[in-house]
């Protein structure tokens, strides 16, 4: 694509995302300013409202590598997250290593079940993640009062100007080792269900 073209598309699209944010109200509930180094986890329809949240925290985020990916990688830097680019279907390894490298010293954003579902599923690079960087995994859910809802596989949100939008950071947790990932897959789906019904 046209450097002129992702460079006027990253500046606007940049641009509409902080007057949209302006007009937002924010409850934010259970948040630890102290969490330190950890992996935030949230499903993909909620990447939104969590982006907007956290806009201009120097974050590192997985973002598809590609084209479209290319499109929301732009933004993204704009407002202050670092992208990385790679997905479980295309360059995950080479993501995969990066984020491990960022982990050391920033914050992980990272949607588990992106870029193309199943929707609520948790692919095992979050744990791999975790697990060689050694940082917990904190849950994040969010809603929004006011939104458009896209016919896409995992009915991707956007918020309307002046809604509310709550989001519920959960409890920390710890992956000791690979044996056990797959009970620790299961309590974290339970537990975001649990938070969900707070929301």
């Amino acid at each position: 694509m046209n450097k002129a073209i992702l460079y006027l598309e990253r500046k606007l699209a940049a641009n509409l995302f902080r007057l949209l944010r302006k007009s937002l109200r924010f409850e934010v509930i259970d948040r630890d300013p102290n969490d330190g180094n950890c992996i935030y986890m949230f499903w993909h329809r909620n990447l939104l409202l969590c982006t907007l949240q956290r806009m201009g925290d120097p974050v590192a985020v997985i973002i598809s590598a590609s084209k479209d990916g290319e499109l929301i990688a732009g933004p993204v830097s704009e407002l202050g997250f670092i992208p990385v680019r790679g997905s479980s279907s295309r360059q995950g390894h080479r993501a995969l290593m990066e984020m491990i490298r960022y982990s050391k010293t920033c914050q992980l954003a990272i949607t588990p079940d992106g870029p193309k579902g199943p929707p609520k599923t948790i692919k095992p690079g979050v744990f791999q993640i975790a697990l060689l960087g050694k940082i917990p995994i904190i849950p994040v859910v969010a809603d929004a009062d006011r939104e458009w809802v896209f016919n896409s596989w995992d009915r991707f949100r956007l918020p309307k100007p002046f809604a509310k939008v709550k989001l519920i950071y959960g409890r920390a947790f710890h992956v000791l080792d690979k044996d056990s990932i797959p009970a620790l897959e299961t309590e974290i789906k339970a537990y975001m269900q649990e938070l969900e019904a707070r929301l």
